[in-house]
């Protein structure tokens, strides 16, 4: 397949749609501007060696199909969609254009030219960022309008119930505020969370449940409340000789750097508590708590999970890995990828856990903080099994992924009942994959292959495993609702 030419072919079909819409009109023609950067560089790229490039190229279509997706969504729902649903738009606009950036990187890369240099420049974060927030309080004058138009059908319907059925409704019947508040986490931004940013929290505002949920050597893990919301909370039992003063300068200084990892996808850490004594201090590290715990235990039990499910648990999972390795700011390896470390919510929605406050974990402690976690053997990749001096990167991080995805499709154990030796032989000699359920998805067992092949170069990158696992959910749930007509 010829991919540059799909690439022309979808930016027309985009450009063509940005004349059409009617919501978001400014975030749109952003994305599609930024598109328009992209497609010199993409010629440049035709007329060297394709096969070399055929990766990027792919990748480049993928997100231009979700942006020509996404845009095409404006042109056909109804426009109280867009106030319902205006942080998931929000979200998934922050997600193209940070693959509009990957892109750019990427062809800088391909090209090294003073062209792509430029492309790099327009793409810089401060500018982008500082464009996207203008675009979305533009964009956001027509929301506000629509919230109006919203409030005042709601007056109107309640009116037409008083009138119509009056002693029916009797204590059923809803304030109007009280129903906007009911639609407030599908507005500008979400409501979950107790505060915003990671904080040095007051111990008055915390109140732990005993007993512990869990206990080892160094803490303790709680479930309790903050500002009387559920949370998670880790105690120290292990404390070092670090100063209170110590502790905190790596708490305030860590605390910035994970602002750069916050995302839906990503287990939240709301702070930290410091509870000072005179004989001694207890900490705390307060975190979002996810009612069905980790990954693997809802996969083992007997709820019905069908592939429409599996693959939004796949999209949330591939989305936290994405954000962790692409962060605005910097990049970050999570060292430790599989099933228990994804832990997953009422709703089902599954979030990346293990992104702790190392350092200030490390001086409560007294340690040495360390960059590698430990790392069960079925989510190792074949490079580090067969060189333990192999240095850790993303293409390993997306193998252990792919083995999670695999979990996922077959809700099994990876390599259940095999030794290492067995596991060694399998991955390393053999190369062999353990198969996936013959129900599984064709679109999703070629992911979930590549994801685990042998050769690191042949993996894909997780903003490209999101954007195609969207587009596998978007097949399925066409298919779902043709055989439901």
């Amino acid at each position: 397949m010829d991919y540059s030419i799909k690439i022309f072919d979808t930016a027309k079909s985009i450009y063509s749609l940005c004349k059409e819409v009617k919501m978001n009109r400014k975030r749109c023609n952003r994305l599609k501007g930024r598109i328009e950067l992209l497609l010199d560089p993409v010629k440049a790229i035709q007329k060297q060696d394709l096969n070399r490039l055929t990766k990027l190229l792919k990748e480049i279509v993928g997100i231009l199909e979700s942006a020509n997706d996404f845009i095409k969504s404006f042109t056909n729902k109804h426009l109280f969609y867009k106030v319902f649903k205006a942080f998931e738009i929000k979200e998934e606009f922050n997600h193209l254009n940070e693959r509009l950036n990957d892109a750019a990187i990427d062809l800088n890369l391909a090209l090294q030219t003073e062209q792509t240099e430029m492309l790099l420049t327009i793409f810089n974060v401060n500018k982008r960022k500082e464009e996207d927030i203008q675009d979305t309080v533009e964009d956001q004058v027509l929301l506000t309008l629509l919230e109006k138009k919203l409030e005042n059908e709601l007056y109107s319907m309640e009116e037409r119930i008083q009138q119509t059925m009056n002693e029916v409704v009797g204590e059923m019947k809803m304030d109007v505020k009280d129903i906007k508040r009911m639609f407030e986490s599908f507005l500008e931004k979400p409501m979950d969370h107790p505060v915003q940013g990671i904080l040095e929290l007051n111990l008055e505002d915390i109140e732990i449940k005993n007993p512990p949920v869990k206990e080892t050597s160094d803490f303790n893990y709680y479930k309790g409340t903050l500002h009387k919301f559920p949370v998670l909370i880790k105690r120290f039992v292990n404390i070092g000789l670090s100063s209170v003063q110590e502790i905190r300068k790596n708490f305030h200084s860590e605390a910035e750097t994970m602002k750069h990892f916050e995302s839906p996808n990503i287990v939240r850490i709301y702070g930290i508590c410091i509870n000072e004594r005179n004989s001694s201090s207890e900490f705390l590290i307060v975190m979002e708590y996810c009612e069905l715990g980790c990954l693997r235990n809802v996969l083992e039990s007997k709820r019905h999970l069908s592939w429409q499910s599996r693959i939004h648990m796949a999209i949330d999972a591939a989305s936290g890995l994405y954000r962790m390795h692409n962060s605005t700011e910097k990049c970050k390896l999570h060292r430790s990828i599989d099933s228990n470390r994804f832990l997953v919510d009422k709703g089902l929605r599954v979030k990346l856990g293990g992104m702790d406050l190392a350092k200030t974990e490390s001086s409560i402690r007294r340690i040495r903080a360390s960059g590698q976690k430990s790392q069960l053997l079925p989510y190792i990749s074949p490079q580090q099994m067969k060189d333990i001096n192999y240095i850790y990167d993303k293409s390993c991080e997306v193998y252990s992924f792919g083995i999670v995805l695999w979990e996922i499709a077959s809700r099994k154990a990876p390599f259940k009942d095999c030794s290492s030796q067995e596991i060694y032989q399998k991955v390393c000699v053999e190369q062999v994959r353990e198969p996936l359920p013959s129900d599984c998805p064709e679109d999703l067992c070629e992911l979930i292959d590549e994801c685990r092949t042998f050769d690191p170069f042949e993996r894909p990158k997780a903003g490209a495993i999101v954007d195609r696992l969207k587009n596998i959910l978007k097949k399925i749930t066409a298919v779902t609702k043709e055989e439901g007509d």
